[in-house]
């Protein structure tokens, strides 16, 4: 019994771990949205400076907002898994799963060390 409880708190301290190494990215991606107005705001110069350059400048800006946006995506969808399997489970979940459960282990063979 005490073996399965530190298995549980490992695997509880090992999620905690990584929802705040996640959190940690999150908030490095946010700091980092500045680059990608800034990077925009620069592309727009450049196509003002360089008409010629447009096409090439706004695929690449094109490119650079849609990575971002998958990026953006994948880490709020990280975000959801790890906050749903940090979540603690109810030990109960109803009466009758508790009967069931005891009524299982009542049919069962008592074991002897």
């Amino acid at each position: 019994m005490l073996m399965a409880r530190d298995t549980a708190r490992d695997e509880a301290q090992k999620l905690h771990r990584k929802w705040l190494k996640h959190q940690a990215f999150m908030a490095e991606l946010a700091r980092n949205k500045e680059w990608l107005a800034k990077i925009e705001q620069e592309g727009e110069e450049l196509i003002q400076e360089k008409p010629e350059l447009r096409p090439v400048v706004q695929q690449k800006l094109e490119e650079i907002r849609e990575c971002w946006s998958d990026l953006e995506r994948t880490t709020k969808a990280k975000a959801r898994q790890l906050f749903e399997n940090n979540k603690p489970e109810p030990a109960v979940k109803s009466y009758s799963d508790l009967d069931s459960q005891l009524s299982h282990l009542e049919r069962q063979p008592p074991q002897l060390e």
